[in-house]
């Protein structure tokens, strides 16, 4: 899979998890929970990306977060690569959303 195909992947599974989070916060609560034990793994040397995520999961509200992830933003994007979101979608949701756009660059 090419990078590009990967990176419209990733912002469908985006699209998908902001829409969730809309009407459950338990999206949010997995994605701290996920930064929370990253951030541990780190140790002192906590990565700068992790730094941004745990600014935007403390900063922002769940709707705002929503629209953070909905985003075409260089720092959406380039985020979209690391995202604590990860548990959020089943497996058969991020199959799909892979084949969908596996197929349409085919």
């Amino acid at each position: 899979m090419s990078h590009a195909v990967i990176d419209h992947v990733n912002a469908a599974q985006d699209r998908l998890i902001a829409a969730r989070l809309r009407r459950d916060r338990r999206a949010l609560r997995i994605a701290r929970q996920n930064l929370r034990r990253w951030m541990a793994r780190d140790g002192r040397k906590v990565r700068p990306v992790f730094r941004e995520w745990h600014g935007i999961l403390v900063r922002l509200n769940a709707r705002e977060i929503a629209a953070f992830l909905e985003s075409d933003t260089p720092m959406a994007r380039r985020l979209r690569q690391s995202s604590p979101f990860a548990g959020v979608l089943t497996e058969a949701e991020r199959r799909a959303i892979q084949q969908k756009h596996e197929k349409a660059r085919a």
